[in-house]
């Protein structure tokens, strides 16, 4: 007699996650190869997200995307370190419908970005290491000393 399994797993299986992040909260939406999971408001913390992902798709592949904006490139870094492999966009490269445009929000947003990840349509910038950002802020201050 078979018996059914009740756990979760979704080895081997790719989960991606459209983000549309704030300084005090991130819309974000997921999807899994077959279906859109869910688009909710959560906090701005990597770490909650992270747990989210592993509670509902344990053992998943994780993928993300967000606009490059104000609030800097930490949040990918964090993303990173976690194990979720994150890109950040340009906003100006994602491909807007015109009702999208007409009704903009932050749902909206995290929804087509998640969309487009799925796709495979969008294309990450540049990000520098961390030791790279620090090295030209230390630059930066020595030539502000010393009026270079």
């Amino acid at each position: 007699m078979q018996t059914q399994r009740k756990e979760l797993n979704y080895e081997g299986q790719n989960i991606y996650v459209g983000l549309d992040i704030h300084l005090k909260s991130w819309n974000t939406s997921i999807y899994t190869d077959s279906l859109h999971h869910k688009t909710f408001n959560g906090p701005p913390q990597p770490e909650a997200l992270l747990e989210y992902l592993i509670c509902n798709f344990p053992n998943g592949n994780y993928f993300s995307a967000y606009e490059a904006g104000f609030c800097g490139l930490w949040a990918h870094y964090k993303l990173e370190e976690l194990g979720i492999h994150n890109i950040v966009i340009n906003p100006a490269d994602v491909p807007t419908t015109q009702k999208e445009q007409m009704h903009k929000s932050d749902p909206v947003d995290s929804k087509k970005i998640g969309r487009y990840l799925l796709a495979n349509k969008l294309k990450g910038i540049y990000i520098p290491q961390v030791e790279t950002l620090e090295n030209q802020s230390l630059i930066r201050v020595r030539s502000t000393i010393s009026g270079i």
